[in-house]
């Protein structure tokens, strides 16, 4: 058995089957015609050997990984010079995977993990880019002019390790001698999270009731483009693919998607049945799934509420799935956008350590991008809850750069949902209740399937209202609690309600919810403290102190003085509210 050290390459033409489909014998032509003229030649140039051609791709071997990656860079220019003019529904385009490994040679074909490797690199390459691992990378940074981002670990299917991958893109300046290729992080508009909902089945017994399935595919579509940070494909992107058979995947890499959104309708009499399934692209998995039955009496009503649920459903899971993206990734080379997701993932559970790091990614998100508000936004949400949870060294300095910053977010982006949410946290954490209250109102305006915003509404009423708006805020709350009962908030909604409840002295109601946020999220005081005031309330004052060591355990920062400042300022200014809120504590022994 012969082994070799190879630079490997696999190159695939992008919906190559759409392409045949529309015209098979020019499709053909063409790429009979490119690999001819200019593909082959240009391999041979590189010292490139064409191990063998796969109908719509290619696996090439390099003894020299440079050779490989420059044959890359110019193959692609190449193709994309070569396609100007050319119509978006006939032009060739090229995904391309580079490797760095072992390989077994067989006769003239070459085998191994190696070569598994750059087909999985290949099959996560953007259409017309190219795909390198970090072997790759660190042989080339210095010595090939180009530009890079850097991907983080891929998890890919059949592989067992997670591979560090980054997307090679042509230079537009000599990189310097002295240092590596900068990187240059992609647009925030390409950065966020993507969706295409697919036209749903329609698996009714009449193909007349196909009107179905195509008017809850729109509602969905409509109701998405509301919910923040996300880009939703339009209607038209996703239609070819509704009446003809296609390996989904393909169509995932041609529109660049992070997740798909597919479902059936089946009706049966005035019942009608629908499945909905959400599909988070990078490790192929399915985050949800879910099937909805209802009577037909009113078809547009059950349209609307099927779609509303779906959207309720996808809001959480699209948010975990964003968090736990962002995490993954390396902060040196993420932007703006990315680094503040990983800012506003790293703020659950509250902690100081967690605090701290999500500062840190704040921060640089504006230094990377001042004119960039939501960057300015996490950064003021994060100063305010370091201030808030006992955090900080110099509170009144953040409370002053908390404001600061959000009023640099309100100038950039005064309509932007985050940025609205960020002004009704800072405002409410600094006395100012109504300018806190109708920030939110108009956040929840204008995203209203913005739950962690109608979670902020919720308390802000709760907390600092009269009675009507402590009433509204009970029934924001409960109406989140059911909508989203999987939300990544929830623990903290639950710790909401039940201060809302203290605040009207119902303390068993106060205790139940507290010990429910607790068991949710364990580590978090600010339940803790809730449940121990509630006990302390009815005179159960054993129980109190264990609770409050238990806050004190989970935030060794906070001290009497500052929970009793914190509180009156939560209570928007009224003594009478904040002392009843500390009774329970001091009856307890603990203020």
């Amino acid at each position: 058995m012969e082994r070799r050290l190879a630079a490997i390459l696999v190159a695939d033409v992008v919906g190559y089957s759409r392409l045949m489909g529309r015209d098979e014998a020019g499709t053909l032509a063409r790429l009979t015609a490119l690999r001819r003229d200019f593909l082959e030649p240009l391999i041979a140039e590189h010292a490139g050997r064409i191990v063998k051609l796969m109908g719509d791709g290619l696996l090439l071997e390099f003894a020299s990984v440079v050779d490989a990656v420059t044959c890359a860079l110019a193959w692609q220019a190449g193709v994309h010079e070569r396609g100007q003019g050319v119509g978006e529904e006939e032009a060739l385009r090229f995904r391309i995977g580079i490797n760095l490994g072992d390989v077994i040679v067989e006769g003239g074909d070459i085998y191994g993990d190696g070569v598994n490797v750059a087909a999985r690199l290949e099959a996560n390459a953007t259409p017309g880019g190219i795909c390198a691992s970090r072997a790759v990378f660190e042989q080339v940074r210095n010595r090939v002019e180009m530009d890079y981002e850097d991907l983080g670990e891929l998890t890919v299917k059949n592989i067992v390790q997670p591979i560090h991958a980054y997307q090679l893109l042509k230079g537009q300046a000599p990189a310097s001698e002295s240092g590596p290729a900068r990187a240059k992080p992609p647009r925030l508009e390409e950065a966020r999270g993507s969706i295409a909902v697919f036209p749903f089945d329609n698996l009714s017994p009449d193909a007349g009731d196909a009107y179905l399935a195509d008017g809850l595919t729109t509602e969905i579509i409509s109701l998405l483009s509301r919910v923040p940070d996300l880009r939703v494909a339009s209607r038209p992107a996703t239609l070819p693919y509704r009446d003809r058979p296609a390996d989904i995947w393909e169509i995932v890499r041609e529109l660049q998607l992070r997740y798909v959104l597919t479902g059936s309708v089946r009706r049966a009499g005035e019942r009608v049945r629908v499945t909905a399934e959400l599909t988070e692209t990078a490790e192929r998995s399915q985050l949800w799934s879910h099937t909805y039955e209802r009577q037909l009496a009113d078809l547009f009503a059950v349209q609307d509420e099927i779609a509303e649920a779906i959207v309720i459903a996808f809001g959480g899971e699209y948010l975990r799935a964003e968090w736990r993206r962002a995490r993954r990734r390396p902060t040196g080379n993420m932007n703006a956008w990315g680094l503040v997701q990983k800012a506003r993932s790293q703020n659950l559970p509250v902690n100081q350590a967690a605090t701290g790091e999500a500062l840190g990614w704040a921060e640089e998100a504006v230094e990377l991008d001042p004119s960039y508000a939501g960057g300015h936004a996490a950064l003021a949400s994060t100063l305010m809850q370091g201030v808030i949870n006992g955090f900080s060294e110099r509170p009144e300095e953040d409370r002053t750069a908390a404001l600061a910053a959000v009023e640099r977010a309100a100038a950039l982006a005064p309509d932007d949902p985050m940025v609205l949410r960020a002004m009704g946290n800072v405002w409410s954490n600094c006395g100012e209740h109504a300018k806190a209250v109708q920030a939110l109102r108009r956040a929840v305006e204008i995203a209203p399937f913005d739950f962690h915003t109608w979670g902020r509404l919720g308390r802000t009423l709760a907390y600092g209202g009269g009675e009507d708006e402590l009433s509204e805020g009970h029934a924001v709350l409960d109406r989140i609690l059911a909508s989203a009962p999987n939300h990544p908030m929830v623990p903290y909604w639950l710790y909401f309600k039940a201060n809302a409840c203290q605040r009207e002295a119902r303390y068993e109601d106060a205790i139940r919810f507290s010990r429910k946020s607790v068991d949710a999220q364990p580590g978090y005081a600010g339940a803790w403290i809730t449940l121990a005031n509630a006990l302390g309330q009815l005179g159960r004052l054993d129980e109190a102190r264990a609770a409050m060591d238990r806050a004190l355990k989970a935030n060794p920062a906070l001290t009497p003085q500052h929970l009793a400042d914190q509180i009156r300022i939560l209570a928007g200014g009224s003594r009478d509210h904040a002392d009843e809120s500390l009774a329970g504590l001091k009856a307890a022994g603990l203020l």
